[in-house]
C-alpha cells in the first residue's frame, strides 16, 4: 500500500483517532513518532513507523520521503512556532501537496491568550506556504475531563464558574481529520470543530453522575488554588499560565458558539456529550448503571 500519508502527533489522543479514522478508509498511512516500541505497542503491524521529533530537523526528510498529505499536530512545547514552522519548509521541499493543521478555538496571531497566538501564527505560516492547506480549529475537548481534570472524590474541580462551552468529542476530530486527509474540495477551508450544545461543567458533572450511577459534582475553585494545585502537580509555569488563560476565557462564556463544521464534513452529527459519557463510563471509575 502507498504510505502518502504522515501523521505527527501520532501517539496522542487526537494522532491515535486521526489514524483510526485513516485505517477505516484503507488509506496508506505513516505515522511519526519519538518512541517505536510504545507506538508498536498502540498500533501494531496495522501503521507504518517512522522516527519524529520535531524538535530534530534531521528526522523531517526520511519522515516525508514519498508523502502527499501531511497531519500537522504542534506539540506542547515553549517553542511550538519555532519548530512547526520549519516542519512547513520542509513538507514544501519535500513535494507534500497538502497540509491539515491542528489549530485552536480563537486561534490568531493577535490573540489574546498564548496558545491562541503560537497557533494564529503558525496557521498564517501555512496559509503563505503556498501549499494546499486546511485548518482544524476544535474546542475543548470531553477527554479532557477523563485526560486532565477527572472526577476526584466525587468532584470536578475548575476555576470556571458558570461559563459554558461546546465541548468537541477528539473521535469526531479524529473523523474530520480523515475525511479531510482522504477527500476532495478542503483546500484553503478552516473547519471549527465543536459538540451539539455548550455546556457548564455543572452539566458535565450532572451527565456523569447520571450515566454512571454516583453522584458528581462541580466545584468552582479560585483561580489561585486551581494555579497552586497545578504548581504542586509539577505542571511547568509556563503552561500554567497559558491554562489559566483558557480557564479565564472559559468562564466568560466566550466559546460557546455551536458549529455544524462536524456534521458537514463527516455526514454525521458532532457526538453529545451524553453519549461520550456513556460510551466512556468505566473511563470515570464509576460503574455503569444496571
Amino acid at each position: 500500500m502507498n504510505q502518502s500519508i504522515l501523521v505527527t502527533g501520532a501517539t496522542g489522543t487526537i494522532g491515535r483517532e486521526v489514524i483510526r479514522h485513516l485505517l477505516k478508509k484503507n488509506a496508506g498511512v505513516r505515522a511519526g513518532v519519538r518512541d517505536a516500541g510504545k507506538a508498536k505497542t498502540q498500533f501494531g503491524g496495522s501503521v507504518e513507523l517512522t522516527n519524529f521529533d520535531f524538535e530534530d530537523p534531521a528526522s523531517y526528510p526520511v519522515a516525508l520521503r514519498d508523502i502527499e498529505k501531511l497531519f500537522i499536530l504542534p506539540p506542547l512545547i515553549p517553542n511550538q512556532v519555532e519548530v512547526t514552522t520549519p516542519l512547513v519548509d520542509a513538507a514544501k521541499s519535500a513535494g507534500v501537496r497538502h497540509i491539515v493543521k491542528l489549530s485552536a478555538v480563537g486561534a490568531d496571531p493577535a490573540a489574546s491568550f498564548t496558545l491562541g497566538r503560537w497557533h494564529g501564527q503558525t496557521d498564517e505560516y501555512v496559509r503563505r506556504s503556498g501549499l494546499g492547506f486546511t485548518l482544524l480549529r476544535p474546542n475543548s475537548f470531553m477527554q479532557n475531563f477523563i485526560n486532565y481534570f477527572p472526577p476526584r472524590d466525587g468532584m470536578i474541580y475548575l476555576p470556571w464558574g458558570d461559563g459554558k462551552a461546546s465541548f468537541v468529542d477528539t473521535r469526531d476530530v479524529g473523523a474530520v481529520a480523515a475525511e479531510v486527509l482522504t477527500g476532495q474540495g478542503h483546500e484553503g477551508v478552516t473547519y471549527d470543530l465543536t459538540g451539539p450544545e455548550a455546556l457548564g461543567v455543572a452539566d458535565v458533572a450532572s451527565t456523569v453522575s447520571t450515566v454512571s450511577g454516583k453522584e458528581i459534582r462541580y466545584v468552582d475553585v479560585p483561580e489561585t488554588a486551581a494555579r497552586d494545585a497545578m504548581l504542586q502537580a509539577h505542571i511547568p509555569q509556563w503552561q500554567v499560565d497559558a491554562l489559566l488563560e483558557l480557564h479565564a476565557i472559559n468562564k466568560q462564556s466566550l466559546w460557546d458558539a455551536v458549529s455544524s463544521d462536524v456534521e458537514k464534513v463527516t455526514g454525521k452529527p458532532a457526538t453529545s456529550f451524553t453519549q461520550f459519557a456513556r460510551d466512556h463510563a468505566e473511563r470515570f471509575q464509576v460503574p455503569k448503571l444496571s
